[in-house]
């Protein structure tokens, strides 16, 4: 059980030749965020917890609905019987783009599919790790509070860029002929 739910992660990473330039952006914005709380006085540690609280219960409520968007999404995907699905099941992946997963080029349904399984899988993870957080908030000492802000920070913008990415293949898909 455990090997098969990181099966779409580990063929993810495999498939993708430019992977750092998603992680890219939000590292970078994730940097920013924790140099301006480590250099900037932000408040007293009472404002700072209550600012962190919100923050990761905005953050729970956010990923479950995200959750529930892809979920959906590949609902869509793999339920749909139309001609574009059927020419993305049969049209091989740019091999500049992405690279052979067990010596074969996947089709372009395929990356589709794994662009959302990943993201439905990061997005899960990330949300028992909110909820973790959130139980433990209270013991962690403020400096952490900090790099767990930061790293949260990376982690939805890592899930939004996915997720805006799978809409923009989504779109394409049902959008007949565009070349």
């Amino acid at each position: 059980m455990k090997n098969i739910i990181f099966v779409p992660i580990k063929d993810y990473f495999i498939s993708r030749k430019r992977i750092l330039l998603k992680f890219l952006v939000p590292m970078l914005i994730a940097l920013v965020a924790l140099l301006f709380a480590i250099f900037f006085n932000i408040g007293s540690s009472e404002k700072v917890i209550l600012t962190f609280s919100g923050f990761i219960d905005t953050q729970i409520n956010i990923v479950a609905i995200l959750i529930s968007f892809s979920v959906a999404i590949i609902t869509i995907l793999v339920s749909s019987d139309n001609k574009n699905i059927q020419c993305l099941k049969e049209t091989e992946s740019s091999k500049e783009q992405y690279k052979p997963v067990n010596g074969k080029q996947l089709s372009l349904f395929q990356i589709l599919l794994s662009n959302i399984t990943y993201n439905v899988i990061v997005e899960i993870m990330y949300l028992v790790g909110l909820i973790v957080i959130s139980l433990m908030q209270y013991i962690l000492p403020l400096p952490i509070l900090k790099y767990i802000t930061a790293i949260c920070i990376l982690m939805i913008l890592h899930i939004l860029f996915v997720l805006l990415e799978s809409v923009a293949q989504m779109y394409l898909t049902f959008w007949a002929n565009r070349k």
